[in-house]
């Protein structure tokens, strides 16, 4: 199948839009082309290239959902409009207008399943469950060290700030976040890094935690952190076999099992007490992560997301069955189509 896919970062290397959507669906065999999320721009790759299906990642800028019905209708394209959801601030796309995309759109993707069942109670056809994943290969490229420490993901807003402050006295602490260069902390920033260099961090600590999602994100999106998914960094982690804890929540059991392939906390003032005893049992620590990327290379990767997306217009390309995945000096099998 012919692709068109459009959104924010159709330039960079490290964008969503290559990771969640043009790679994963390179990788099953499809002919796949990114342009910018401008009207011009989409209407040169739909003349040019005559597309079957255009995907849009609907983002602040980007050609309303009229004009993308009217220029899909010229040219004959089916039209997907990709809801990323509300889990990473930078990324996310919001429910609001949801209505107004499945009137415009031929089919809507979300990734949460309490507004997917919100909205298929009313019998939408062009609504589909895409829930978050990873794509394995994007990450396999890491450089593999001696894993020390733990990685903390999170903006520093004050619950988070008094959380890492009861456990700035460990050892190789490292925080991955906006707001913590000017705080008098004990710890190491580490500022965003693109893949594979994201990877080699990940694969280089023995613990991921994930923080509390910044207080003025839930507020923008009226959603509590209990309410969300499990943040991109811990599908990341799983990759590469470091295994994470996170906040105990309904949408946890839905991706791990708790206790077997993901840690769990109930609050922020346990992190003092739970961070050192995991650390204290590294052989655990690599049982779990193990386990995690065993779930997540199953069961949680864009390919199997895509390919199930498509079931019901294409038949699979003729493409090999698996692929080599090297990890931690070990090889291990991905099925390319899941």
């Amino acid at each position: 199948m012919r692709i068109v896919v459009s959104g924010y970062g159709v330039d960079a290397s490290d964008s969503p839009l290559r990771s969640r959507i043009a790679d994963p669906l390179r990788f099953l065999g499809h002919e796949v082309v990114a342009v910018a999320p401008t009207k011009a721009a989409i209407k040169w790759g739909l003349n040019r290239y005559s597309p079957e299906m255009l995907v849009v990642i609907p983002s602040a800028g980007s050609p309303d959902r009229s004009e993308i019905r009217t220029l899909t209708a010229d040219s004959g394209t089916v039209s997907v409009c990709m809801h990323t959801g509300p889990t990473e601030p930078k990324l996310c796309t919001e429910f609001t207008e949801l209505d107004d995309d499945l009137r415009e759109y031929d089919l809507v993707t979300v990734p949460d399943r309490d507004v997917y069942e919100e909205y298929s109670a009313v019998g939408s056809y062009r609504l589909s469950l895409m829930e978050p994943a990873t794509h394995p290969p994007a990450l396999m490229d890491f450089v593999p060290s001696t894993r020390s420490g733990m990685l903390l993901i999170g903006d520093a807003n004050p619950a988070n700030i008094d959380a890492v402050a009861t456990l700035d006295h460990l050892h190789d602490l490292l925080v991955m976040g906006e707001g913590w260069s000017e705080l008098p902390l004990d710890i190491t920033i580490v500022e965003p890094l693109p893949l594979p260099d994201r990877a080699s961090l990940l694969a280089g600590v023995d613990l991921i935690i994930e923080l509390e999602t910044a207080l003025s994100h839930q507020s923008a999106i009226r959603r509590s952190h209990l309410e969300l998914g499990l943040s991109h960094g811990v599908y990341e982690a799983a990759v590469v076999g470091t295994p994470s804890l996170v906040q105990a929540r309904p949408a946890v059991p839905q991706v791990f099992v708790p206790g077997e392939e993901i840690f769990v906390y109930e609050s922020l003032s346990d992190l003092s007490d739970l961070a050192p005893l995991l650390l204290a049992d590294l052989q655990e620590l690599r049982n779990v992560g193990e386990a995690a990327w065993s779930r997540v290379t199953a069961e949680h990767t864009w390919t199997q997301r895509w390919r199930t997306f498509l079931e019901p217009w294409v038949i699979d390309p003729e493409i090999g069955r698996d692929e080599e995945i090297h990890y931690s000096d070990q090889t291990r099998s991905l099925s390319k189509a899941g």
